[in-house]
């Protein structure tokens, strides 16, 4: 499980957000979730396909960055929005994550397209394990 919280206040022209959970898997799935909400209202979206992709990264933190990157590149270059995801993450020599992402192509007719995010940004963007919970913190380029 996860919880997230959408950060208006923090910044003017760019969209932040935080997420907690009891896993990692749970954080980056959450962290999808809330990164989406930025673009559209993912209740009207109708999750009619998956698109399953795989990442390495030296570490965490890499690894949360590049998946949320990715999913701005599918975004752009394949025309996806995604409801929701199915993640796995193991940690060998690297750390891998596998995942499963649920989601419909663009239909500009269906869906409202609130902003368009294009990168996600370094700036204050944290990953931590706190006591019991994951954390994130995230701000995303519009």
């Amino acid at each position: 499980m996860f919880r997230y919280n959408i950060l208006t206040e923090e910044v003017k022209s760019d969209f932040a957000f935080e997420v907690f959970s009891d896993s990692i898997s749970g954080l980056f799935r959450g962290a999808g979730i809330a990164m989406m909400l930025a673009m559209v209202d993912t209740k009207e979206l109708v999750a009619d396909k998956k698109w399953e992709f795989k990442l390495k990264s030296e570490n965490l933190n890499l690894l949360l960055f590049d998946f949320l990157g990715e999913l701005v590149y599918l975004k752009d270059v394949e025309s996806i929005l995604f409801k929701d995801f199915e993640i796995k993450i193991e940690e060998e020599n690297e750390m891998s994550l596998n995942c499963v992402a649920h989601g419909t192509e663009i239909d500009y007719s269906k869906n409202e397209i609130l902003t368009d995010v294009k990168a996600i940004t370094m700036h204050k963007f944290v990953l931590e394990k706190r006591e019991d919970e994951w954390y994130c913190h995230v701000i995303v380029d519009l």
